[in-house]
């Protein structure tokens, strides 16, 4: 099951502010969903925008 984040939390992650998550968020450059009044994001589609492949992780983890 893919891991949910917040806002703060893909922020840190990113080293990048809130309201630009936020932004990204509302654009749509960041697919996202609301709960409540906060935004959440799966932790699958941090990996796409930054590149990541959970499985190619995975490989580069048992080759060390």
């Amino acid at each position: 099951m893919d891991e949910i984040l917040t806002v703060r939390e893909v922020a840190e992650y990113l080293k990048l502010s809130r309201t630009t998550i936020w932004r990204w968020c509302l654009a749509g450059k960041l697919q996202a969903f609301k709960v409540g009044r906060g935004w959440r994001i799966h932790r699958s589609e941090i990996d796409r925008i930054t590149g990541r492949n959970a499985q190619s992780q995975g490989e580069t983890e048992q080759e060390r």
